[in-house]
């Protein structure tokens, strides 16, 4: 396990010190490090969102403004790591401000989307590391490769808690997501399962576009879906008390996603379109079931078997404790 005693550690992460920003700081702190963390970008608002990614050279002078505060802010520039994550507002130029501010410290990027959706190679050269959860990536643009984690959350969950949910799914909705999951539901409706589904959008705003735009939201409600991400320790109830959990990666990814690896955490099973999934080794087919995704045939046999344990050497690499001596190796 690494030691960060008296290490100074900026950390840019999506949402900042929220749910996993806040978890990571944590484990840091406990390792002796001293972390400042902050959002990857400078609003949460839609439409600012929005306006960096599809203009990120016009919107960077508001960006390296928002860096510039942050500098004077923390108020030292004897930083060791600047750890930067997704990094989908990062431009050539703005790293050129943090590598000229931060010196001496070791750059690490890690990308937890794939390259093609955050669009960030022109960056590339600016880190020391630059690691992938995306195996595709790895060879494409000659990256380190290293899983997604889970927290603790995940880790405390009990097996002796009683199942009251047969599937249970807890994501974004975005790409063909919707459609698989209406699918889904309408096979497993007559089986008699009981699932629990929360479909999340980041606005009401994105859910008018996608009900002009998708035909699959054509007849929904906006009240279908919720537009608060469920809280951690609520996600993990409800996984907690189901059998398994449904997941469906973006198509444009083969990377495994972070609720991929908080099933894992939890000793629950999986149901998944991913079929990457095979190539991990804590892959077993009794606890994990590939599903096609334009046809989701399902096997109700799957719900009935018991899990099975991993080994503590494999449990433990997928844990955040696990990631971070990886990633700062």
């Amino acid at each position: 396990m690494i030691d960060f005693t008296n290490k100074k550690i900026l950390l840019f992460i999506p949402y900042g010190k929220g749910i996993y920003g806040t978890a990571i700081m944590t484990e840091l702190n406990k390792r002796g490090a001293v972390v400042f963390v902050y959002d990857e970008r400078p609003s949460l608002n839609t439409l600012p969102r929005i306006a960096y990614r599809l203009l990120k050279k016009r919107m960077e002078v508001f960006f390296i403004s928002y860096l510039k505060n942050i500098i004077k802010e923390i108020g030292t520039r004897d930083i060791d790591y600047v750890f930067i994550i997704r990094a989908e507002v990062f431009t050539p130029k703005s790293m050129c401000l943090m590598r000229d501010t931060f010196k001496k410290a070791k750059f690490i990027l890690y990308l937890w989307d794939s390259v093609n959706y955050t669009n960030t190679v022109s960056i590339f050269p600016f880190f020391n590391k630059v690691i992938t959860f995306d195996k595709r990536d790895v060879s494409r643009y000659n990256l380190f490769f290293r899983p997604l984690f889970f927290i603790d959350d995940y880790r405390h969950i009990s097996s002796s808690v009683e199942r009251l949910i047969d599937i249970v799914f807890i994501g974004k909705i975005h790409s063909d997501r919707y459609s698989f999951l209406k699918e889904f539901q309408l096979l497993t409706h007559s089986t008699g399962i009981n699932s629990f589904f929360y479909l999340y959008l980041q606005s009401k705003l994105l859910y008018y576009k996608f009900k002009l735009t998708n035909s699959a939201f054509r007849s929904t409600k906006v009240s279908d879906f919720h537009y608060k991400m469920l809280p951690s320790n609520m996600a993990a109830l409800y996984l907690s008390q189901s059998v398994a959990s449904l997941d469906t990666q973006h198509p444009a990814q083969t990377g495994l996603t972070m609720r991929t690896i908080e099933v894992l955490g939890a000793k629950r099973k999986l149901i998944t379109t991913n079929v990457d999934v095979a190539d991990y080794d804590f892959y077993n087919s009794n606890n994990v079931l590939i599903i096609d995704r334009n046809k989701p045939l399902f096997d109700i046999e799957f719900l009935k078997t018991p899990y099975i344990e991993l080994p503590e050497n494999i449990y433990e690499k997928y844990s955040l404790q696990g990631w971070i001596d990886n990633v700062f190796l």
